[in-house]
């Protein structure tokens, strides 16, 4: 017989051979399972499959956005503020083992679909309920595949040299023949048209429900934190846009497409009518409040999300010092600044009621949840006023200290206490889908297809970001029924930047757009001890090329893979 980890030569694509022990968390008496012991036995098969869900990230771990005008970070050290001051090459990435961890789950999806026909995983029960879990799984495979390789896109997509705009090498089945996994990199067209097809077939005839709900053992609430079938929506929508986006537009791909697949997402999550709805997240508590899970299983911002367990990692990491906590993201006055004033209008606007004597009052209530100021008040178990003009949340007073003048709050549960002999642990999660993205998906891709006021599947861009800008608490809509579609493509950036800020998107959406000036933004921070704003706490140094990231350095000297231009 031959063992498993003998056949996996699909990963010399990215990493060499796998042993059993690295594949299975289980082992029998000899330390290895072989491949008739795996597939005879359901519990053991079905952990083929999900091991491409363990490798999935457990919390908000994505630190590109260390490296935007977002934000800065006191780790100094840390490879990405390297990336971001100059220092960015194919061999010291950030990225480094992204293109290896996904081709690994990629293969766990491939053997899993090329040998789950053999595999009973209802042994107790009747034919109908047989043939269900294996469409349910089957679906689950395409569903996570269609993940991982929408990932190895959004990181590794770029052109050559030559101009061609290429993606990643398509591997679809468990490659034996270690010459054959030597694969070329397949054009960006079709390895968008490959994450289409996957999503396509994990929605064939609601195969993958749209969320697992109800007492039904196989599609029932006992798979939640199972990839769903609104989530496999939301993929193909942020795919879509990516691949209509500037940096990939010869792709082929329109915005029409993108906003009709989040069109698709939202006539099936109840459009804008709960956006107002005040049981509903948002995105401060995201990934903290509400964690019943009967209530975020049928909530329509959460599509899909991990686990939930008591922690206190986030906060240990982003409180700030005299919290007790390390307060490694910084976030910048260059996003401070992008949150308008109570009434919608930027701060620089002639209609603003912004004062800059008065920086923290009267804005947009989101920038108090988001963020750490001088003067904010922390709720809960901490119950204090931070004093960032003296002490030890006063930028640089020591090396836990902001950089910039500001902590991050987003995320973050102020029950949790980090106090010696007082710690307080509460429960966490975290939100691999929500609703919010697909809203802003639709809009920016409407409004690029057919302007602010056209109906597309029901909804239009500037209907769309007035309903979140109310959600956020401003009613007046005066300033953005103003906007003509140059000008509400510039607010819909701008929203996106505000809501979706610290969960790993502006270093993507910078590079998508190709806004090179942005990417180059020095950091701004501000002292609150002598209330000046600070010009340059970090300087940025990208090239016009880094508009696309490296394939690893290593991964192209194992065959002739083809690199990204500017990185060879």
């Amino acid at each position: 017989m031959k063992k498993l980890n003998k056949i996996y030569a699909v990963l010399f694509l990215a990493m060499g051979l796998v042993s059993c022990s690295d594949f299975l968390d289980e082992n029998d008496q000899n330390g290895r399972y072989d491949d008739e012991i795996v597939w005879a036995d359901p519990k053991l098969a079905e952990g083929v499959l999900i091991k491409a869900y363990n490798m999935l990230p457990n919390d908000y771990t994505e630190k590109y956005d260390y490296g935007t005008d977002d934000m800065v970070t006191n780790l100094v050290t840390d490879n990405t503020v390297t990336m971001a001051t100059g220092g960015w090459t194919s061999r010291n990435t950030p990225f480094g083992n992204e293109y290896k961890n996904a081709f690994q789950a990629i293969l766990h999806v491939n053997d899993f679909l090329e040998n789950m026909e053999r595999v009973d995983f209802a042994p107790l029960s009747d034919e109908e309920v047989k043939q269900k879990y294996q469409k349910r799984l089957r679906a689950e495979a395409y569903a996570l595949r269609a993940w991982w390789e929408a990932k190895l896109l959004t990181i590794y997509g770029g052109e050559d040299k030559d101009g061609n705009l290429l993606g990643f090498p398509i591997v679809t089945k468990v490659l034996r023949d270690v010459d054959v996994a030597e694969l070329p990199r397949d054009t960006y067209a079709d390895c968008v048209k490959q994450i289409l097809d996957d999503c396509d077939k994990a929605l064939v005839e609601n195969e993958l429900p749209l969320k697992w709900e109800g007492k039904d053992r196989v599609t029932g609430e006992t798979n939640i934190n199972r990839i769903n079938g609104l989530s496999v929506m939301a993929l193909k929508a942020r795919v879509l846009l990516t691949a209509a986006s500037p940096a990939f537009a010869k792709s082929g791909y329109t915005m029409q497409q993108a906003a009709e697949a989040a069109a698709d997402v939202m006539n099936n999550n109840g459009g804008l009518t709960k956006l107002t709805d005040k049981r509903g997240l948002s995105s401060y508590n995201l990934g903290t409040k509400n964690t019943d899970k009967q209530y975020l299983n049928t909530c329509q911002e959460v599509l899909w999300y991990s686990s939930i367990g008591a922690s206190s990692n986030r906060e240990d990491r982003m409180f700030p010092p005299s919290l007790f906590g390390k307060g490694e993201i910084n976030p910048s006055q260059n996003l401070v600044d992008c949150f308008p004033d109570e009434n919608g209008y930027p701060i620089d606007d002639p209609s603003t009621v912004y004062k800059s004597d008065d920086p923290y009052a009267h804005r947009d209530q989101r920038l108090d949840l988001y963020i750490y100021h001088n003067g904010s008040k922390v709720a809960g178990a901490n119950n204090v006023t931070l004093n960032m003009e003296t002490g030890d949340d006063k930028i640089g007073d020591k090396t836990t200290s902001t950089r910039t003048g500001y902590y991050m709050k987003k995320l973050l549960d102020e029950a949790v206490s980090l106090k010696v002999g007082k710690v307080i642990t509460t429960p966490h999660y975290h939100v691999r889908m929500r609703y919010t993205e697909v809203l802003l998906n639709f809009a920016e891709a409407a409004n690029a297809a057919v302007g602010p006021d056209v109906d597309i599947k029901g909804f239009t861009a500037r209907q769309v970001i007035n309903a979140l800008r109310k959600r956020a608490g401003i009613t007046n809509e005066a300033y953005v029924n103003s906007l003509d579609q140059t000008g509400l493509a510039e607010l819909i950036k701008n929203e996106r930047r505000i809501e979706l800020c610290f969960e790993g998107f502006r270093f993507w959406d910078l590079r998508r757009w190709m806004e090179l000036p942005r990417m180059n933004e020095s950091v701004k921070g501000y002292d609150a001890s002598t209330m000046r704003e600070i010009p340059s706490v970090e300087v940025r140094k990208y090239e016009d090329y880094m508009i696309y990231a490296p394939i690893p350095y290593t991964e192209t000297q194992k065959y002739g893979l083809i690199q990204n231009k500017g990185w060879e």
